[in-house]
């Protein structure tokens, strides 16, 4: 399965892997959602956690030491293998997502994932000014990063929001 060979090559230095077997027949996966955790197995090693949605999303977060990295995406299962299309071509702590926000969630555009927003300054201040618009949802620009199980975004700075109530193209 996909998902054992990439948790399996998940280290950054050549440290031995312990693999451990899989109980799924090959090619199948496991009542979803599910979450593969590939711990690092000696100092300067990548952890990785792979966490996939039975409404076709995954969530990739990979720790390198005290720094984390994600990507995110949608998955399709073809030939046996995961296929994974996420697109973050230098995957980062904190980055930047548009999408549309309704008060209560906010749906990135390029995916289609949704997520709550954790509790922050900078949450509230979106949330505020969303209900002056009295909008249905509004299309926003926000810099965050995942916390938390299951992951929330924590906006890190005021957001802005567009002239728009539909994800661009």
């Amino acid at each position: 399965m996909v998902a054992v060979a990439l948790l399996a090559a998940a280290c950054a230095q050549q440290a031995p892997v312990e693999q451990k077997p899989v109980e799924e027949k090959p090619g199948e996966l496991p009542p979803l959602p599910a979450t593969y955790v590939h711990s690092a197995g000696c100092p300067g090693c990548l952890e990785l956690t792979l966490a996939l949605r039975p409404d076709g999303s995954y969530l990739v977060r990979e720790r390198l030491g005290a720094s984390e990295f994600y990507d995110f995406g949608r998955w399709r299962q073809a030939g046996g293998f995961l296929d994974l299309a996420g697109g973050r071509d230098a995957p980062r702590g904190p980055f930047r997502l548009v999408g549309l926000y309704d008060g209560a969630s906010f749906r990135e555009c390029r995916t289609g994932i949704a997520w709550r927003l954790s509790e922050t300054r900078a949450a509230q201040t979106l949330k505020d000014e969303f209900l002056k618009t009295g909008a249905g949802s509004t299309l926003v620009s926000l810099d965050a990063q995942f916390e938390g199980s299951p992951e929330a975004l924590r906006v890190l700075r005021p957001a802005t929001l567009l002239n728009a109530r539909a994800c661009p193209g």
